[in-house]
């Protein structure tokens, strides 16, 4: 990785200790007790750990030596190692400390798929056997929680023809992830679903610790591994476009049922079939007060974390998957999400969604109206005034 690359994930990982909280002078104890939560976190605390010439250092680079499978990371590491030797420091023989935050034996490997419309989505653990692999294969949704999980012994091969079956029939691509994040999001979506009585196919603790001994490790959002959200904050067109996001197939379902869209639907026809026969400004003036209500309603209150979330997710596997741009701008719509006040308004990803959603339901809902009118001989009021408009003419 080129020295550009180094010095990026560098200040994104002091970004991120700084987060946590942990102060430019902390010393080695406390740096260690965040190693392994975030890969661009590990490579500030090796960076940090080589500049304090003492034996403590010494040995926390060697125990993350030992558990990193980062190169960048392994590669900091010894870098550091070498400043303490040329400063008098005298370095073990060879690395034989333990992991700290690794599953025993072989590396665990972790998948995840896109969120659909209803916060849905796949998350795969994966542990190399002697035979083949153990596969956990989890169902989640957010904010609802785990909803199945299941392990299974299989084999690389048809694993790898799993992959591609529901890529082939589902249009659903898994994309490598840190396995410790697919770990602490299964847990967390279990811990969802208990804590709201749901109830879930499977016993993920259990099916867990056939595989890990470690503790789950809470873990931000992968995007931010990856992505400077200053950055991204900054760049304003991102938010301004993030419209476009619509466009790609992953959010084809991202889109509000007839149930949740009812009353902006209900209001925006009561407004339209009003007795007082308003101008076609005036009109739209109204529908546009509904719509917007709904762009507040629907991305705020309870639901806003959820959505942060779910835009998250998909701006890593837009990073995932190569796509740049939508993955920033995936990513501006979380931040300006978290940060809003008034829900989706004036976001543009938010905005289009929910009036798209409201125009198709209102149309459906004129087009039922229209043909009941045929058959009816009785007027509405709004019928009425306007037949009254006709006949003045």
């Amino acid at each position: 990785m080129s020295k550009p690359d180094r010095d990026r994930q560098l200040q994104l990982g002091e970004q991120q200790l700084a987060q946590w909280g942990i102060p430019a002078h902390a010393g080695t104890e406390v740096l260690r007790e965040v190693v392994g939560r975030n890969a661009a976190a590990d490579l500030a605390i090796a960076a940090r750990l080589g500049a304090q010439p003492e034996a403590a250092s010494v040995e926390a680079l060697t125990a993350m030596e030992a558990s990193s499978q980062d190169k960048l990371v392994r590669k900091e590491i010894r870098r550091s190692l070498y400043r303490l030797e040329r400063r008098g420091l005298p370095l073990p023989q060879s690395t034989t400390a333990k992991p700290t935050l690794v599953a025993s034996g072989p590396v665990l490997e972790g998948y995840l798929s896109a969120v659909d419309g209803s916060g849905d989505q796949l998350v795969w653990l994966v542990k190399p056997r002697p035979a083949g692999v153990a596969h956990v294969f989890a169902g989640l949704n957010d904010p609802d929680g785990l909803r199945e999980v299941d392990l299974f012994d299989t084999t690389r091969k048809a694993l790898r023809g799993l992959r591609q079956q529901l890529l082939d029939k589902h249009e659903i691509r898994m994309v490598e992830a840190d396995w410790r994040y697919c770990d602490y999001v299964i847990e967390r979506a279990s811990r969802w679903a208990s804590a709201k009585g749901y109830r879930i196919s499977g016993d993920y603790p259990r099916l867990r610790a056939q595989l890990i001994k470690q503790p789950v490790v809470e873990m931000p959002p992968l995007i931010l591994t990856h992505l400077d959200p200053a950055v991204v904050r900054g760049e304003t067109h991102w938010l301004a476009e993030s419209g476009q996001l619509l466009e790609e197939k992953e959010f084809r379902t991202w889109f509000f049922d007839r149930e949740t869209l009812r009353p902006y639907v209900e209001e925006t026809l009561e407004v339209k079939s009003s007795p007082l026969v308003l101008a076609p400004a005036q009109q739209q003036d109204r529908i546009g007060v509904v719509a917007e209500h709904a762009v507040e309603e629907l991305f705020g209150g309870e639901t806003r974390p959820g959505w942060v979330r779910r835009l998250q997710e998909m701006a890593y596997f837009f990073h995932a998957t190569k796509r740049p741009e939508q993955a920033k701008q995936a990513l501006a719509v979380a931040l300006a999400l978290e940060s809003s006040g008034r829900g989706g308004v004036q976001i543009d990803f938010c905005e289009r969604l929910t009036r798209t959603s409201l125009g198709a339901f209102l149309q459906m809902e004129e087009e039922r109206q229209t043909e009941e009118a045929k058959t009816s001989l009785v007027l509405t009021p709004r019928q009425a005034a306007q037949e009254a408009q006709r006949l003045r003419r």
